[in-house]
């Protein structure tokens, strides 16, 4: 546990230093893959504590998920992030390959679900501070991927990371928009006039 938490540290205050070593390692897919079905599991659990200590109310117009279909959605939108990751980088002159950003992300992902439980529990004793948290937790985690996707495709630069990061984004909001224009937004209980 000491050494988890040991690189946890090294990949919030270094996290160049943190990619270099998860990409020097040689993993076995079977644990590759299993790492990142445990991000999935395990964020789904803190979005289900949320979901039962902080109920969004009625009105808000927001999607609200049962686990087992919020575990597949985050599990399809993941995979999809990390192959369009791996696409959109390779197209800008990267040379990173799926199973180095599926090591990546999902470290990552670990690291999230971990800060997101800490937050939930700082929210429920000071809910400002937590807010707050949650703002920097978010800011700090996109900091890290541009960092570890310069460091899967060998950019040299931030700023192609970013560019690789923003397109993915892109291109997995306009195929979401475009899935949804085909099963019906009523049909995701969504108003249809949005």
């Amino acid at each position: 546990m000491n050494a988890l938490a040991a690189f946890a540290l090294l990949t919030l205050k270094s996290p160049r230093d943190a990619a270099m070593q998860i990409l020097a390692r040689d993993w076995p897919r079977e644990a590759l893959w299993t790492a990142f079905l445990l991000s999935v599991v395990l964020n789904t659990s803190v979005y289900t504590l949320q979901q039962v200590l902080f109920p969004l109310p009625p009105e808000v117009l927001l999607p609200r998920f049962a686990p087992g279909a919020y575990f597949a959605v985050i599990l399809v939108l993941q995979l999809s992030f990390i192959a369009m990751l791996t696409t959109t980088g390779r197209w800008l002159g990267g040379q990173g390959d799926l199973p180095a950003l599926l090591a990546l992300v999902t470290w990552l992902q670990l690291l999230q679900a971990a800060l997101n439980g800490a937050i939930v529990a700082v929210f429920l004793v000071l809910p400002a501070l937590a807010a707050l948290l949650n703002i920097a937790a978010n800011i700090v985690v996109f900091f890290i991927l541009l960092h570890f996707v310069n460091a899967a495709h060998r950019f040299g630069s931030v700023w192609r990371s970013l560019g690789v990061v923003l397109m993915a984004s892109l291109i997995l909001v306009f195929a979401l928009l475009f899935i949804v224009g085909l099963i019906g937004p009523a049909n995701l209980g969504l108003p249809e006039n949005v």
